[in-house]
């Protein structure tokens, strides 16, 4: 800021993000910790320390800074800072002033007075300034009173049984009972250095006399064994101890001045039961006045009560990942089902937000293919009700087998046993205009890739829209020989035929929507179909311009065919497939194993390219799939036309 702005100094800008962080945390509760420090900012400078401690339990990994009071007047007080970061200095002078102002209404005065960094550490002596006569006076006043009898080292130990005397030396002179309790008997402790048996974790400073005097009036001390202890042996303590050789003690260093020794009157941490019992400590080892033991019970109960909160929320992670993956479920099946009703890019289009009814489009060169059986008619009138649906979804589901196996679009079945079935639409690879939406981008992905591979997996040998209905027609009329005439248990006699041309669909209804196609291509497809034979694949001079040089299939002229309504046309049968079809069809690039495998990996390389954010085009030589594949020749003949405010483009040649 100070480079950008060309205003103030860095420790301008440090010493105001101090003053932001407090009221920044004032926010979020932690006013109340501070709030409850003492009665006047001087108590508070004495309880930062303490206060840092305080949230080890909430911030385990954080490693506090050190403050200490060393020396204090009527008019401030001096105040050592001690940390392993570095440049902080005038971000803490920013957040006594504001806490000063802020909770103690003070206005102070903070200076550096001294830096005694090393390498390891920053270490700065600060001389704080604010009015100190009221607090002290105050502290005066309450330390008056009687004079009682010293009391005997028998009724000290008693009351603290957790305290440690050492000498100018700073060696164990005496333990209370409850910690020579917690070490192996005939473990000498007394008369060895306090460093040799314990290891201080808190504060920062090397063990001499003056230093823990000085830290001990306002600073909490944490040693830590160095020593193995003994072992609960218990069978309690075997089944629920640990393997832990350490505990932690917490208290304060103060001077006895009668014995001319320090007692470090302390209790264990001890954050769970299974902790006190891995080092063979009981409730009745723990001071009564301090609130240890009570603090255990109530934490084992509230241990308790979280470990079933975490329970039922494991519960719920479990439900709310099953309703996840019943959700993809059915959103596939809505896909497939949302499919099966209109084409795929008329589908996208939809639920990116495109009216239905503003939907109107254009195609070049469609194939359409029919399906008529001419004596279903005559059957229904023979058949109840019941007969009649099932004949119809036998018939309709043979064919759907077939079409699904290939790159087609149904667009209808009628009553009469009619099959409608168009390929070219799907050739389309349309991107429309996408409107902002909270779909993840992964699963918007997922469902494109999957449908451009189906796509490919169905038209693998890479077929123009002919000769896809071509062979649909042929496995058509294959299935249709399986369909059996319940009245003459016959194959039902269904003429097949197809032709094509230019064609224009849309969306039509409000509320049930329906994709048809309009045009002339469409009647005379129909034409074609009911101008053919049974068990025969009647088809146009159009269609057979598309296939008279594929080397898939064999044609022959049929001759001029007359058509209701439109005179004379010159017409093809479709007598079957060619050896090389056949060759190829039984060794086309995907199987239907191989289909799969690769859907699976596709699919987790999309998952994979959303979390990296690598694009799935850009691989390797190694890794690249190739799909070798035969250009279509009419795949890039059709192509979207644009809507013009929402109204069909073909309206005025309709007008």
């Amino acid at each position: 800021l100070a480079e950008i702005l060309h205003e103030g100094e860095p420790d301008l800008y440090m010493e105001f993000f101090g003053v932001c962080f407090v009221k920044f945390f004032t926010t979020y509760g932690y006013d109340k910790i501070l709030r409850v420090a003492g009665r006047h900012f001087r108590d508070f400078l004495h309880s930062i320390d303490q206060l840092h401690d305080s949230t080890r339990f909430s911030f385990p990994k954080m490693k506090s800074p050190l403050f200490h009071v060393t020396d204090e007047d009527e008019n401030g007080a001096v105040l050592h800072y001690k940390s392993r970061r570095r440049g902080f200095q005038r971000y803490i002078v920013g957040q006594l002033k504001e806490c000063a102002l802020k909770f103690f209404k003070e206005k102070i005065l903070v200076c550096v007075r001294d830096d005694i960094s090393t390498n390891e550490y920053t270490h700065l002596v600060f001389r704080v300034d604010f009015n100190n006569f009221t607090a002290r006076s105050i502290e005066r006043r309450l330390m008056q009173g009687p004079k009682l009898h010293n009391v005997t080292s028998a009724t000290f130990f008693q009351v603290f049984p957790f305290a440690i005397v050492l000498d100018h030396q700073l060696r164990i002179v005496h333990l209370g009972t409850a910690i020579k309790n917690i070490f192996p008997v005939g473990t000498v402790l007394s008369g060895r250095a306090l460093e040799d048996v314990f290891r201080l974790v808190r504060p920062d400073i090397t063990l001499e006399w003056d230093k823990v005097l000085s830290y001990g009036r306002h600073i909490v001390f944490v040693i830590e064994s160095k020593i193995p202890l003994c072992t609960n042996p218990s069978a309690v303590g075997r089944k629920f101890g640990s393997n832990n050789t350490q505990i932690r003690l917490k208290g304060q260093m103060k001077l006895i001045s009668d014995w001319n020794m320090i007692a470090f009157l302390c209790h264990p941490i001890l954050a769970t039961t299974e902790e006190m019992l891995s080092v063979g400590l009981f409730l009745r080892d723990l001071n009564f006045y301090d609130g240890s033991s009570e603090i255990l019970i109530v934490g084992m109960q509230h241990a308790r009560t979280l470990q079933v909160a975490i329970d039922k929320q494991h519960a719920w992670i479990t439900k709310l990942q099953t309703s996840k993956s019943e959700l993809q479920e059915w959103r596939r099946k809505g896909k497939h089902l949302l499919y099966s009703m209109m084409p795929r890019h008329i589908a996208n289009m939809l639920q990116d937000g495109v009216l239905a009814n503003s939907i109107c489009e254009s195609h070049k060169l469609l194939t359409i293919l029919f399906g008529y059986s001419i004596d279903f008619k005559e059957v229904i009138q023979k058949l109840n009700p019941q007969q009649i649906v099932e004949s119809i979804n036998t018939t309709v589901n043979a064919f759907d087998q077939c079409a699904e196996r290939f790159d087609v679009f149904k667009v209808e079945t009628k009553a009469d046993l009619s099959y409608m079935v168009v390929a070219g639409i799907q050739d389309r690879s349309v991107h429309p205009q996408r409107r902002e939406s909270t779909t993840s981008q992964s699963t918007t992905n997922g469902f494109s890739i999957s449908d451009e591979l189906g796509s490919e997996m169905k038209n693998p040998l890479g077929l123009n829209q002919a000769e896809l209905v071509a062979g649909l027609a042929l496995e058509l009329l294959k299935s249709s020989k399986k369909v059996i005439n319940p009245i003459t248990k016959q194959p039902f006699r269904v003429k097949f035929g197809f032709h094509s041309g230019p064609a224009v669909g849309g969306i039509v209804g409000a509320k049930n929507f329906q994709y048809c196609l309009f045009g002339d291509t469409v009647n005379t497809a129909s034409r074609i179909t009911t101008s053919g034979e049974p068990g025969r694949i009647h088809l146009s001079s159009t269609s057979y311009e598309l296939l008279k040089d594929s080397p898939y299939f064999e044609l022959q002229y049929k001759g001029k065919t007359e058509l209701k309504g439109k005179g004379l046309f010159e017409t093809y049968w479709l007598i079957g497939p060619t050896a090389i079809y056949i060759s190829a069809i039984e060794h086309a690039a995907f199987d239907v194993d191989d289909a799969e495998t690769l859907n699976s990996n596709i699919q987790q390389a999309t998952m994979f390219e959303n979390l990296t954010g690598t694009n799935f085009n850009h691989t390797s030589d190694n890794e690249m799939i190739n799909v070798t594949r035969r250009p279509s020749v009419m795949s890039t003949i059709n192509r979207r036309t644009s809507l013009l405010n929402g109204q069909c483009p073909f309206s005025a040649h309709f007008n």
